[in-house]
């Protein structure tokens, strides 16, 4: 009778994986870069748009990149003059009022439209109410300089009297009598959101100009990743323009920078992304970028290099584009978990090493370090052998000796 061998293999321990990084958030960040600066800013605002329209999620350039508040401090002058005026100490709210319109002409990038139209609007108010007829010429000034701020103000009779009412109109008269003129905006950078008498005007550069009535007006400027910045001008007859340099949130210069020689070098070009492709996107926490010069855009994985390239800027064509990146972000794909052992540079995403993803299973290390024998049966003997001769041997599995 043959004897009864059973060779039982201890279960193959789990091969240490090593730590796998985290991948980056599944969502786009935008980046068009071109000579053209205004042209690039365009080009961004619209792809961003239409990536948007197809519920991309987007990278939140503010959240990720956030520059200090505005100083509320005319604000909280505002708020002390409006309670004094409440409590009629007509005189502390004047000096209030008076205290919050000097703040916001040294502070401009503190101001907007409305507030500083509304300290105008109270200081002249209250040069009737504390002075009379003789202020009513002042009173009638302010109320000038209010309107062109905000021209939806208004002055209600039922709470202010017929003098008030009186100087507001012919205020009112006066600035609808003036003559009007361009007023040109711009950016360093371009892309920035206008704000203009109380009303969103569009991005920079506005070259064919907002038209003003002459008079002193308040240009607001916002723009994702930049501090705000407020600008007082004197439009003539001749017209006015300014351009005033936006202030990165710290960090943001350098992604715009290190975007720009991502397009330079990525777009339009074969093989291998850039190498900083990877390193830009974990800056701004995004697995997908979107990039273009302005002609065609791309858009990249980061995690697995693979990209969707030639994709059309043209205004019949963007819709489709925004598509196809869309579809592409949904369903980009297994991503290659970057693990210890890498197939390449620090910008090539290796794979993890799994037990039985490297061919059968006699074939890999920890099968031999792992196995063992049980002999079952009358007679029968089972082992591990290794040679004790001097010199290196490969293990022996030896079976059924006698």
């Amino acid at each position: 009778m043959l004897p009864l061998v059973l060779l039982v293999l201890a279960a193959p321990p789990k091969a240490a994986a090593a730590p796998a990084k985290p991948l980056l958030p599944s969502k786009a960040a935008v980046f068009v870069s071109s000579p053209d600066e205004g042209a690039a800013a365009k080009a961004e605002t619209e792809l961003t748009q239409a990536l948007e329209g197809n519920n991309v999620p987007l990278v939140d350039v503010a959240g990720e990149f956030p520059v200090p508040a505005p100083d509320d401090g005319g604000a909280k002058l505002m708020a002390a003059a409006k309670q004094l005026y409440d409590d009629l100490d007509y005189e502390g709210a004047a000096a209030k009022w008076s205290e919050a319109l000097e703040f916001y002409v040294k502070n401009p990038d503190a101001a907007d439209s409305k507030s500083v139209a509304d300290t105008h609007f109270f200081v002249a108010v209250l040069a009737i109410q504390n002075g009379g007829k003789s202020q009513a010429k002042k009173a009638q000034e302010e109320f000038a300089r209010a309107l062109l701020f905000n021209p939806d103000l208004t002055c209600d009779p039922q709470v202010y009297g017929n003098d008030v009412k009186k100087a507001f109109d012919k205020a009112l008269s006066d600035v609808n009598g003036r003559s009007t003129a361009k007023l040109a905006i711009d950016s360093s950078p371009a892309g920035a959101e206008i704000a203009l008498r109380g009303k969103k005007m569009g991005q920079t550069p506005f070259s064919e100009g907002a038209t003003v009535p002459t008079g002193r007006h308040l240009v607001t400027l916002t723009k994702p990743g930049y501090g705000q910045v407020g600008v007082f001008v004197d439009v003539s007859k001749d017209g006015g323009n300014v351009k005033p340099e936006l202030k990165p949130a710290a960090g943001y210069a350098e992604v715009r920078d290190g975007a720009t020689n991502a397009v330079g070098k990525g777009v339009g070009q074969k093989g291998a992304l850039p190498a900083n492709a990877k390193k830009l996107g974990e800056v701004v926490k995004a697995r997908f970028l979107v990039m273009s010069d302005g002609t065609t855009a791309e858009v990249w994985d980061v995690e697995t290099g693979n990209r969707v390239a030639g994709l059309s800027l043209s205004s019949e064509e963007l819709s489709v584009t925004g598509k196809k990146i869309a579809d592409f972000i949904a369903k980009p794909g297994n991503a290659a978990v970057a693990s210890a052992r890498k197939s390449g540079g620090d910008d090539t995403p290796g794979v993890s090493e799994e037990p039985g993803a490297m061919g059968p299973v006699y074939k890999q290390w920890w099968f031999w370090t792992a196995v063992g024998v049980v002999a079952v049966g009358a007679g029968t003997a089972v082992g591990v052998a290794a040679a004790n001769n001097s010199g290196p041997r490969p293990f022996n599995v030896v079976l059924g000796l006698p």
